[in-house]
């Protein structure tokens, strides 16, 4: 399959850097140019948070309904509108937390321009402007804020929860999360990986949270993940495949019709790379 892809990508031009499939018979990956062995994913990033997350539920030690404040109650030395005492766990992984799009967008934003080191603090300083829960936004603030809420329950730092829990047991060569000033995991985006590592997130949720025979995740995990679409992205392109993409050409992807998965890194800021799922659906 991956050699089909790769012919796929060269004759429509793609700027796809490296592409990995996962199926029954094993790994297979490749660079389809001259790149970095590791790739930014992006907002790929979001959902090792929200597998993250998930580890904690299957420990029952976070609750979905679970308010951010209660649970972020010792990290929170500033004055906020008590609207946000509405958002809950559930909301930042919807993206429905009622806050503007753009808010701490690191991928665009200099930081340098934020009035304080202290991301939390400069967050809580742009309440929600709509009902929590009743509006959907997507923002790359919602992670950020689970990362915090990782680190009040773990006490590290969230990517040391992700390289315990699944980037070991899964048996991930390289890895790298970039942190806020004050070393918290943003979260939203800044983590950087070979595709043949990503892939390994989507086999595991196409294998319902058992990664070679040992269980990672619940499948109860698995299928809330699913049903609320905290991927945020749902079927791709009328196809059989579920997924989440990152910003300029990332995806990682699986499907149960054809039982694999597939992840690359690219340089596709029109999103052209898009082309190759319902290809790849084709084989």
């Amino acid at each position: 399959m991956i050699e089909k892809i790769q012919k796929f990508i060269k004759e429509k031009g793609l700027n796809i850097y490296d592409i990995a499939v996962m199926t029954e018979s094993g790994l297979q990956w490749a660079y389809c140019q001259p790149c970095n062995p590791c790739n930014e994913n992006y907002s790929i990033t979001k959902l090792f948070i929200a597998t993250a997350v998930g580890i904690l539920y299957d420990r029952e030690e976070v609750g979905l309904d679970e308010r951010l404040t209660d649970l972020l109650k010792g990290q929170l030395h500033f004055s906020y509108d008590t609207i946000w005492e509405k958002v809950t766990v559930r909301h930042a992984l919807r993206h429905m937390t009622g806050l503007e799009e753009g808010t701490l967008d690191i991928d665009r934003d200099d930081i340098r321009d934020y009035e304080t080191k202290d991301f939390l603090e400069y967050v809580f300083g742009y309440p929600p402007t709509k009902e929590p829960g009743t509006h959907y936004q997507y923002t790359d603030v919602s992670h950020y804020l689970l990362s915090r809420v990782i680190t009040a329950l773990t006490g590290e730092a969230a990517d040391v929860l992700i390289g315990d829990e699944i980037a070991q047991p899964l048996a991930f060569r390289q890895m790298s999360f970039c942190r806020c000033p004050l070393h918290y995991t943003i979260g939203g985006t800044g983590s950087y990986m070979r595709a043949a590592d990503v892939v390994k997130l989507g086999w595991l949720y196409l294998n319902d949270g058992v990664y070679e025979g040992k269980r990672i995740l619940s499948q109860d995990w698995v299928e809330l993940t699913e049903k609320e679409e905290y991927m945020d992205v749902g079927c791709l392109y009328d196809t059989s495949f579920i997924g989440k993409s990152g910003m300029n050409g990332q995806m990682v992807m699986y499907s149960r019709r054809k039982n694999v998965a597939v992840a690359w890194h690219g340089y596709e800021p029109e999103e052209k790379d898009r082309e190759m799922i319902p290809f790849i659906e084709s084989l």
